[in-house]
């Protein structure tokens, strides 16, 4: 069984689906879309892609993590942090060890779950929550004894689905006497950009230069009008000229620092004209591709 570390290399990890079986992720308890799962990290773990196939609720015991939304919204989570991950979202997580492993409980509730603790409200105020959904509770003592008896069921090897639903009802209540907006979170309407993956991480990988822009749009989970206006807002540039130079300043390195013929650099960044490719990258740089190989 690939390892956490291994899995992200080329996949998106879908969670909590995913991590089942992998050895740095061990179930406390699991029972169909509800579980209760720790992790253990021993290296960093960087640029991880995840999607949030239910709620899950990420609680911090040592270590630190870094979670970037579609927007690109950071949260920074510490010891004793929490932050709830609302279903249907494209996420971004960063672990660097500096003195500590990461060490997380990550909570997964169904919809059952959820109704019945949302049943026992009559009426709630309207609290704010996060724009990108995210809802980040920071622990007090009450939650921190939770999560420590969390390990007791482990080492005693309770494994029971009705108190699997009796700790992921706690949790929730505990969190609510904290934090009443709670109820909002798991109320609210999906927003619009839940399925939309970030942007500027999506297009920092050299892999998708060969793409159309109607093809990175559709990756990235937008409308190609969505796609446009997002991107200008990020990198204050259209799309084509943004990607004209991205492949042109690739096609330099490829040049220069691989033995690909001409032809190979063209195909491989998405031309399907070598002569064209040419004619850019000449406008570019003022010289050919064969000169700039050979000045090599």
């Amino acid at each position: 069984m690939k390892t956490l570390s291994q899995y992200c290399e080329n996949n998106i990890l879908v969670i909590p689906q995913a991590l089942f079986g992998m050895p740095d992720v061990t179930a406390i308890m699991q029972n169909g879309d509800n579980a209760i799962l720790y992790k253990c990290l021993q290296q960093d773990l960087i640029d991880v892609e995840f999607y949030t196939n239910v709620p899950c609720l990420v609680y911090i015991e040592s270590g630190s993590e870094t979670i970037t939304s579609a927007d690109n919204e950071i949260h920074q989570l510490t010891a004793g942090s929490a932050i709830l991950l609302p279903r249907g979202a494209n996420l971004h997580s960063d672990f660097v060890k500096s003195t500590d492993h990461l060490r997380a409980y990550l909570l997964f509730f169904d919809d059952q779950v959820i109704s019945e603790f949302l049943s026992s409200f009559k009426a709630v105020a309207k609290h704010n929550t996060a724009d990108d959904g995210l809802f980040k509770v920071h622990c007090e003592n009450s939650l921190e004894l939770y999560f420590k008896s969390l390990q007791q069921l482990y080492r005693q090897k309770i494994h029971s689905s009705a108190i699997l639903k009796l700790k992921l009802l706690e949790i929730l209540h505990l969190i609510y006497l904290q934090k009443p907006a709670l109820h909002n979170a798991l109320t609210q309407k999906s927003p619009g950009n839940k399925h939309k993956r970030n942007l500027q991480r999506l297009l920092d990988n050299n892999q998708i230069l060969n793409l159309s822009i109607s093809d990175m749009a559709n990756l990235s989970g937008r409308s190609l009008s969505g796609f446009s206006r997002d991107f200008k807002a990020l990198y204050k540039m259209p799309p084509k000229r943004w990607l004209q130079q991205r492949r042109m300043s690739q096609a330099h390195h490829l040049l220069t620092d691989t033995d690909q013929s001409v032809t190979d650099v063209a195909l491989t960044l998405g031309f399907e004209n070598v002569s064209h490719f040419i004619k850019l990258f000449k406008q570019h740089y003022q010289l050919t591709p064969k000169q700039i190989k050979l000045r090599i």
